[in-house]
């Protein structure tokens, strides 16, 4: 019976649901969504993984002699109808400008051959290679071009076939002639193709087949099947530590969530107070109202919790088209849908316990009282302040401590951050009306429709403080990565910067080649170069050093810093004991004593003097060094065109310097906080319904106020300016308080992380993304200035007369 009457509210006033049910929805799909990408990515990086195995029926796994013939021993077995080296080597490949990373593999016979070809034939000679469509596209490549395979000089391989395999999130797939892969028997992994009898004997006569196991030691036969889940299992285990990672996020989202569902609630019992006050004078008793209400929220999870499922499993399908892993199917797990479902279906109703029994303790025929009285207030105002004044000096105690405790000081700090959060986030209606009304005369002179709406929208505090701490929680959050993120950033920058002058250092223990400076100067995004001239020096303790002249260099290249040497000292980073104050070494004109200075940054077998000292020495000067400025020293692109130039087949060239690591902390702390935002936008999104939810409220009780405004003169346009101005107001203090909380813990957390690594000590340095802080900020102002759209359109288009005779 409640359930049929529950599911007519909803069908006959299907508009007051929407914004529950948009609530539940986006909470679940997030859910839903991060199961169903994070196991359908999975399953097609195992796959992409285990292509050498995917047509076997049992896998040979050993290191083998060499000289032994793995392939034609294992095809002589009775049962065995293919055999093929199933390898796959993680290779460059690199088409002019281009480069990237392949999974390369022999081409397989046709019994074991999992792909087709698109275009063009497999590789059957020396220095032939064929790529999926993929790794044509990346590389820019057609067929006929010629790329290099390999750390080598010049293209040594020819692009003969384009194949159908699938596109992968990680790498692309190619397959080579065995004269460019080298000896096929020399592989560690084997597939194996049978008759289609059982392979149980097979796998027996295959081991009795191999020579003894102290000949052929560590070889394992086993099915495909079973290989095939191992690999699976061994390449989706940090997968799937990343996808509870993500739920932590959802999680998040869905707090949100529910806070949003419980004001929408709300509005829906104010809308219907004279309804609830109406069932209550006929006889129904409070809990017959409270179980209707209930099982309105029931119907309400359901179906928004299968719109969510919906949802979700549309996003992950989408995000699978763009990675490629669709080529393997979705992946729908049940229990874990199931439990996204549930979860959302819990959530509603937890979150309309509060309002409905808010609801139900009206006397019949009672309207609902929306403000509460001013004792009430009062006494709730004292209790509040005293409580959350007590979890914030806690907070800041646990601070003190995490100061005090460099062991355990991130634990202190989280268990202090999340005091400190709740101390903000439930004081709220203690400062937020205060807030909304000092903005109202901060903004006074846009004259009384500004000032009329900062009261309007004080004029509930709980209401109004429930609504900005969605918005505070979301931003804070956000914020609160954000700077996390940007402070590693600034603070590595300032240690790479510090520990690497130079952005790129190209050193040999032979004089570089004449040319290598006029092809490093000719590569785009190089500012400067400088050559360092070496001399190799034996020292006491019998170690030849390379002994550098650095200050030249230094001063081409503008740089300053621990490399300005004085004449008569040697920098010199390994430690010896029989090196002392002052070590004697052979010079021009007799030995030469200098001062010794050790530095730790120094490179191993490296030491440097100045100028002067340098002129000095014993031996004959050489360029083995080549410093080089970069215009931007965290872009990839600059680094690898660089970086590309200077490596040899065989690595005669050591490359460092700072460009190397910042480009690399760059790229990977930028895809970090991209992918972090991007997750937390789910819950800004969810908060800014809630603007919209208590403007929606706000109409409805101040529908008398509104048409007394219109009757007096004010018009429809004002109306509607007075409206979005509230929404602005309480957007602005839920992201200003969720932007400076956020900074703060923020900066705590990082601070305390780094407190905890011991001996190492790093200068942290406040940072934060201003672009992307301010990007946030300008998206919240705008979000919440289109959700007063719909409630201002509400309240301007109500004929003042029939909103008069509202009782």
């Amino acid at each position: 019976m409640m359930l049929r009457q529950a599911a007519n509210e909803i069908r006959f006033h299907p508009g007051r649901f929407v914004a529950t049910l948009l609530a539940v929805a986006i909470s679940v799909g997030f859910i839903a969504a991060i199961s169903t990408a994070v196991n359908t990515e999975s399953r097609a990086v195992a796959n992409a993984n285990t292509l050498a195995i995917s047509r076997a029926d049992i896998v040979v796994t050993g290191q083998f002699p060499e000289g032994a013939d793995v392939i034609g021993t294992l095809g002589r077995v009775d049962g065995v109808t293919a055999v093929g080296p199933a390898g796959m080597d993680l290779t460059l490949v690199t088409a002019d400008d281009r480069s990237g990373y392949i999974n390369l593999m022999a081409v397989p016979v046709p019994a074991l051959r999992w792909s087709t070809l698109a275009e063009g034939r497999w590789p059957d000679a020396a220095g032939e290679v064929a790529l999926s469509r993929e790794g044509m596209a990346k590389l820019g490549l057609k067929l006929g071009d010629r790329v290099t395979v390999g750390w080598q000089d010049q293209p040594n391989a020819e692009v003969v076939g384009v194949t159908s395999d699938a596109k992968s999130l990680f790498s692309i797939t190619g397959y080579a002639s065995a004269a460019l892969l080298g000896d096929p028997n020399q592989g560690s992994q084997f597939a194996i193709r049978t008759d289609g009898r059982d392979i149980a004997p097979v796998m027996a006569a295959i081991r009795q087949a191999l020579p003894a196991p102290e000949e052929w030691s560590d070889v394992k036969v086993t099915s495909a099947a079973e290989a095939r889940q191992a690999a699976f299992e061994d390449l989706t285990g940090d997968i799937d530590i990343f996808k509870y990672l993500l739920y932590g996020f959802a999680a998040i989202a869905l707090v949100v969530g529910m806070i949003i569902i419980a004001n929408t609630f709300t509005i829906l019992l104010t809308q219907r107070r004279r309804q609830i006050g109406l069932l209550r004078a006929v006889g129904a008793s409070t809990s017959q109202v409270r179980r209707r209400l209930i099982a309105e929220a029931l119907l309400l999870g359901v179906i928004g919790s299968v719109l969510g499922l919906g949802l979700g499993i549309g996003v992950a399908a989408l995000a699978a088209t763009i990675t490629g892993s669709i080529f393997w199917g979705l992946v729908l797990n049940p229990v874990e849908l199931g439990v996204a479902a549930a979860v959302g279906i819990g959530a509603t109703l937890l979150s309309v316990l509060g309002p409905s029994l808010a609801a139900t303790r009206v006397k019949p025929l009672e309207a609902l009282q929306a403000v509460p009285t001013v004792e009430q207030a009062r006494r709730a105002g004292w209790a509040r302040a005293v409580i959350c004044a007590l979890l914030a000096a806690g907070g800041v105690a646990l601070i003190l401590v995490s100061r005090s405790d460099p062991t355990r000081a991130l634990v202190w700090a989280i268990l202090a951050g999340a005091l400190i959060s709740v101390a903000v986030l439930a004081a709220a209606p203690l400062y937020v009306a205060p807030a909304l009304r000092l903005l109202g005369r901060v903004f006074g002179f846009a004259g009384p429709t500004a000032r009329l709406a900062s009261e309007n929208a004080a004029r509930n505090p709980r209401r109004a403080a429930a609504t900005t701490v969605a918005l505070m929680l979301a931003v804070g959050l956000v914020v609160t990565l954000q700077v996390a993120v940007a402070t590693i950033r600034t603070t590595g920058m300032a240690t790479i910067d510090e520990k690497y002058p130079n952005d790129v250092v190209a050193r040999s223990q032979e004089a570089l080649p004449a040319d290598l400076v006029a092809r490093v100067q000719a590569t785009e995004g190089v500012a400067a170069t400088a050559l360092v001239q070496s001399k190799q020096v034996t020292f006491p303790d019998e170690e030849i050093r390379q002994v550098r002249d650095v200050n030249a260099a230094m001063a081409a290249l503008g740089l300053s810093g621990t490399r300005d040497i004085a004449d008569g000292v040697i920098v010199i980073g390994d430690y010896s004991d029989s090196l002392g104050k002052k070590v004697t070494i052979p010079g021009n004109a007799g030995s030469l004593t200098l001062e010794v200075k050790w530095a730790e940054d120094m490179p191993w077998g490296v030491a440097a003097v100045s100028s002067g000292t340098f002129s000095q020495l014993a031996g004959k000067p050489l360029a083995t060094e080549l410093w080089i400025k970069l215009t931007d020293r965290t872009s990839p692109t600059v680094v690898n065109n660089v970086a590309r130039l200077l490596e040899t087949p065989s690595g005669s060239i050591q490359v460092e310097g700072g460009a190397i690591s910042a480009g690399i902390l760059t790229q990977v702390l930028n895809v970090i906080m991209l992918v972090l935002t991007a997750l937390l936008g789910v819950a800004v999104l969810i908060a800014l319904v809630g603007v919209g939810n208590t403007l929606g409220l706000s109409v409805i009780e101040r529908q008398r106020e509104s048409a007394l405004l219109r009757a007096l003169g004010m018009q429809r346009s004002g109306l509607r300016l007075m409206l979005l101005a509230e929404a602005l107001l309480l957007a602005v203090v839920g992201v200003l308080v969720g932007v400076v909380a956020g900074a703060f813990f923020g900066w705590l957390g990082v601070t305390s992380a780094f407190r905890m690594m011991g001996d190492v000590r790093f200068d942290v340095r406040f940072g934060i993304d201003w672009a992307v802080t301010a990007l946030l900020i300008v998206v919240c102002i705008l979000a919440a200035g289109l959700a007063s759209v719909l409630p201002g359109r509400r309240a301007a288009n109500a004929t003042p007369t029939e909103a008069l005779a509202v009782e």
